[in-house]
């Protein structure tokens, strides 16, 4: 059913938005656009996300509104000033009809993921249509301009940092518990450079625990590795803080395509000592509070991470982690946003 929504409280100045929706599973992309409404909602739009599929049970906003509906059906897109979409099979039903701007967001160009492959050419052409282009990060935003996709404004990520902090005291397992989020399907999660340098590791004496966290149920390749000693499928948002802290380090091996990578930046409010790929969306996030492997170097990566397991390393990350993951406020974001919106409001006014 259609969300109603209460204009009472409007200012003059406050936007009528709605941002396309294609899925609402849980993952980090769905995740973050929620939060960018709520964090719009927060400042006095009135903010609608609309979707086709049932709102997510694993996100409830308190200011920004849910309204399930088809795109063409929808009360709150018709009505909207300013629309968003959100991925690039929503560009064209963003553009369609609208009596304001239309923004695409992007959170990593899909025009370079493997399994798009077969897509390539109607994702070109969504990111050549004529939406506005927003990227969630500055190695994003320069990437897509490379690619002449451009002009693209990056407004940051937004990241609620309630409830990732780091545990009262560091863990004191003898044998170290390592972190690796994010399905295998998806190359450009580095996942099978992550297996092998631990295989690696394990062959030269490392002794360790992997824990692997993922959306999707493990792939052959994971079970035939014999490497996973935990796998957990879906974890709701509020249980993953306590699997950081239950953690001892975090290894995130994505490739360069990866528009931003969310268990980074968790991790780091966490406080976990972070591997990360030396990558510039990886650099971006965590700077010199991480430790980095050359990208899709596994030996690289097994030379690197047993200096992850020194009480250095954890004081060092339990200090730099958190104060890193504060530059990425959802108010911040929102308030790019705002500008970006009445900017090109502007724009068209006569």
């Amino acid at each position: 059913m259609a969300a109603i929504i209460n204009p009472k409280g409007l200012t003059p100045s406050s936007l009528r938005v709605a941002y396309l929706l294609e899925s609402t599973e849980l993952s980090g992309g769905v995740k973050v656009v929620l939060t960018q409404a709520e964090a719009l909602a927060r400042r006095g739009h009135r903010v609608a996300v609309v979707s086709p599929e049932p709102a997510p049970r694993w996100f409830s906003p308190t200011r920004a509104h849910f309204e399930r509906s088809s795109f063409r059906e929808s009360r709150e897109l018709a009505a909207a000033e300013v629309r968003v979409a959100t991925f690039w099979t929503t560009v064209a039903p963003a553009l369609e009809g609208a009596r304001g701007p239309v923004f695409h967001l992007s959170q990593g160009y899909e025009g370079g993921f493997s399994f798009y492959a077969d897509r390539r050419g109607a994702i070109e052409a969504a990111y050549r249509a004529p939406a506005r282009k927003l990227a969630v990060s500055r190695a994003l935003a320069e990437r897509l301009t490379r690619q002449g996709f451009g002009p693209v404004e990056n407004v940051g990520q937004a990241f609620d940092r309630g409830g990732f902090f780091p545990a009262a005291e560091p863990r004191n397992g003898e044998v170290p518990v390592v972190l690796l989020i994010g399905p295998y399907e998806a190359d450009v999660k580095g996942i099978d450079v992550a297996l092998a340098g631990l295989a690696l590791l394990r062959e030269r004496g490392g002794a360790f625990r992997l824990r692997r966290i993922s959306t999707q149920p493990p792939a052959k390749e994971e079970r035939a590795s014999g490497l996973v000693d935990e796998y957990h499928v879906a974890v709701a948002p509020g249980r993953m803080p306590s699997a950081y802290r239950a953690s001892d380090l975090f290894l995130g091996p994505s490739r360069s395509g990866e528009g931003f990578g969310l268990p980074a930046l968790e991790a780091l409010s966490c406080g976990l000592p972070c591997l990360l790929s030396d990558t510039p969306g990886h650099r971006e996030i965590a700077g010199e509070a991480a430790w980095y492997f050359a990208e899709g170097d596994a030996a690289a990566l097994a030379d690197t991470l047993p200096a992850l397991w020194t009480q250095d390393a954890r004081r060092r990350a339990r200090v730099e982690g958190p104060a890193r993951a504060e530059r990425f406020d959802p108010a911040k974001v929102a308030g790019n946003l705002e500008r970006a919106f009445h900017a090109a409001l502007a724009e068209r006014a006569p």
